[in-house]
């Protein structure tokens, strides 16, 4: 992909509020660890409640089935109060594709459609429904990586069952205008994978039917638990084929005859039991996470992509910047290396400790909140061959 046309970046984060130091303390990321967008390093307390999980199922002191049971709904309830919407509608899944594909197969005709620049985990569950015979799957380009509703416009007609995308570019870091795609999308469901920007942006259901992200990139709760939202409209029209046994009434009444109906709310998509160490990580993520405002965590996020962005640029390098405005950034910056390729300039970086990816002769960094500030200012020194541990040949 070219650059987007360079335009002046119009900066509306304001005067951004402090984190409290109480909220920093609870993460201990290293300085140069800048890879959110890939897996999150994660936060003290998730590791720490996996130890705890750990601990109470070795059977010493806890009834089991009661305790696991009542830290899931605790997650799912902290999950609900993260996007706002009420605990019934939420559920937890261990991961982002299953959580999709739990959607994917609950659409019964019609077409779904999806941009062509999505990451795998939001194809293949729509490539499967339609091998199923469930669904047409759809796709379109997205010139430029600029997502946005007259594209959505386009692709969609009066067949469209669902349009499917992601909140957060993957490569780019573009965030699309979920208000304006809902608009765009009509009467389809909007379904959105929001693993790339949950944790680090502020998000509401107010304009999505069906949210999903797992819990592993910017929840920084490690792998194995994620969060399945649904509106009320999504629970009406969806009918999920893979409702597995505690996604229905009275599970543990084994003595009625099989199956059970599906239970009314998001856990109709439950397939199975939840990976219960990793469900008490990500309960501990966000129970942290809910002790800030996600407005402040988003305007450090961007401070630091800003930052990233600028250290780049300063180095030579071309970033891939889509966005025309902070409100369609996030905290991802990809980036073509001057001077050299991007395998080398990734194993420099590495050598002097800055964590990041490196795909397809780009390199892509991703900072949090958390990210010393001058974490930015230090990688683009050794980007432009400025650090000590490196001597321009």
């Amino acid at each position: 992909m070219q650059d987007a046309v360079e335009v002046p970046l119009t900066t509306t984060l304001g005067r951004q509020m402090p984190l409290p130091q109480s909220f920093l303390d609870q993460f201990d990321e290293p300085f140069g660890f800048m890879d959110f967008a890939s897996i999150g390093a994660m936060s003290i307390p998730a590791r720490a409640g996996i130890g705890d999980m750990a601990e109470a199922m070795s059977g010493s002191r806890w009834k089991l089935v009661p305790m696991v049971m009542d830290r899931v709904e605790t997650t799912r309830r902290r999950g609900a109060r993260l996007v706002g919407l009420p605990a019934e509608q939420v559920t937890v899944v261990p991961s982002t594709s299953a959580g999709l594909f739990a959607v994917a197969f609950g659409l019964a005709g019609g077409s779904v459609v999806v941009p062509e620049t999505e990451f795998p985990a939001n194809l293949y569950p729509w490539v499967r429904a339609a091998e199923a015979g469930r669904i047409d799957l759809r796709t379109f380009p997205v010139p430029g990586g600029r997502l946005t509703a007259d594209l959505v416009a386009q692709a969609a007609d009066a067949r469209t069952a669902a349009v499917a995308l992601s909140f957060v570019d993957y490569r780019t870091g573009y965030r699309c205008d979920l208000p304006a795609i809902r608009e765009a999308a009509g009467d389809a469901l909007l379904v959105v994978d929001a693993v790339q920007g949950l944790g680090a942006l502020r998000f509401d259901m107010e304009q999505v039917d069906v949210m999903v992200a797992g819990g592993h990139k910017w929840l920084r709760a490690g792998g194995g638990a994620g969060l399945l939202a649904v509106s009320e409209r999504a629970l009406e029209r969806l009918q999920p084929a893979l409702t597995g046994w505690l996604g229905v009434v009275d599970p543990f009444d084994t003595a009625a005859p099989l199956p059970h109906p599906p239970l009314e709310g998001a856990d109709r998509f439950v397939m199975g039991s939840a990976g219960f160490p990793a469900v008490a990580a990500l309960g501990e993520s966000l129970r942290v996470l809910q002790t800030v405002s996600m407005k402040d965590v988003e305007a450090a996020v961007l401070a630091r992509s800003i930052a990233v962005e600028e250290e780049v640029r300063r180095a030579g390098a071309r970033v891939m910047s889509p966005w025309r405005t902070d409100g369609e950034r996030s905290g991802i910056v990809s980036f073509t290396p001057a001077r050299e390729p991007s395998a080398d300039a990734y194993a420099r970086l590495m050598g002097e400790g800055f964590l990041l990816t490196e795909r397809h002769g780009m390199l892509r960094v991703a900072p949090h909140a958390t990210t010393h500030p001058d974490a930015p200012a230090a990688m683009g020194k050794v980007l432009a061959g400025n650090a000590s541990g490196w001597v321009a040949g």
